[in-house]
């Protein structure tokens, strides 16, 4: 009796006819068939690697070819800084802010100036002096060395050896080839001078509105931390500035006095050297 309820069981759960069995679930750890597809995040996730990798590529080219440019607007910022105490003052007492600015440069410049004119005339009047004086070195050398050698050395020779050496002649070469190079720094230097002073104007002339702008992309709790940094490095980097160029006044005017008592040439030109040097350098 139990055999026959068994057969029963055994063919209502049998497929019916003509149909294949179901086939069962995938063993663990098997291949996948031929006709399998690709999960659907894999090529946006391809495409989103291949387009971060070229915005790094394309990122750090653009900062290697800036940097000259960054370094400039960054020494701009400092300078802007140091001088935005004076500005400030002149503008609180009711001058505009930007003929203040100009003001402030025009000074800077003239004081640049002035120490650059004291030095070149310094540099100039020693370099005349030394070629003036170098037929007089040079018999000097020549009679000190034929007195301890026992030479018989003679000026006209050594002045004709040295127009006929090939090392002259590949100076002079070379000489000519430098000063293309040497045109080319300063040109290169003058533009970056430029640069920087045209940044530095109008971050001292612009300096609230750029505080504002800046500000309003932050929030309030930012916003007032960003404004007391600011105070702050204006406050350190303009007292500190002030304050070598007062103690380099003092120094310059202590060594003219003493360099004058001393008899020494260009006094007043090696004293301001000495006190920037000495406050600055």
């Amino acid at each position: 009796m139990a055999s026959t309820d068994e057969t029963g069981q055994a063919a209502r759960h049998a497929p019916p006819a003509g149909t294949a069995p179901p086939a069962g679930p995938p063993a663990h750890g098997s291949a996948a068939g031929p006709g399998a597809r690709m999960p659907r995040w894999l090529p946006r996730a391809m495409v989103l690697a291949l387009a971060l990798i070229a915005a790094f590529q394309l990122g750090s080219w653009a900062f290697h070819q800036l940097t000259g440019l960054l370094i400039n607007v960054l020494i701009a910022f400092f300078l802007a800084l140091a001088i935005e105490p004076a500005v400030s003052w002149m503008a609180g007492r009711g001058m505009r802010r930007g003929f203040a600015t100009f003001l402030v440069f025009l000074a800077v410049l003239i004081a640049a100036a002035g120490f650059v004119t004291l030095l070149g005339s310094m540099l100039a009047g020693q370099i005349v002096k030394m070629v003036e004086e170098f037929p007089d070195y040079l018999d000097s050398v020549i009679n000190w060395v034929n007195g301890h050698f026992h030479t018989e050395l003679r000026r006209v020779d050594i002045q004709e050896g040295l127009l006929r050496s090939d090392w002259l002649r590949n100076y002079v070469q070379n000489s000519a080839t430098g000063v293309l190079d040497v045109s080319a720094q300063v040109l290169g230097g003058l533009f970056q001078l430029l640069t920087v002073l045209l940044f530095s104007f109008y971050f001292a002339a612009d300096g609230p509105r750029l505080r504002r702008g800046l500000c309003s992309v932050l929030p309030p709790a930012r916003q007032a931390e960003v404004l007391r940094a600011w105070e702050i490095a204006v406050d350190k980097t303009g007292g500190y500035l002030y304050s070598r160029g007062l103690m380099a006044l003092v120094s310059g005017v202590a060594h003219y006095i003493l360099l004058e008592i001393l008899e020494v040439p260009y006094a007043p030109a090696l004293a301001v050297w000495v006190g920037l040097v000495s406050q600055f350098i």
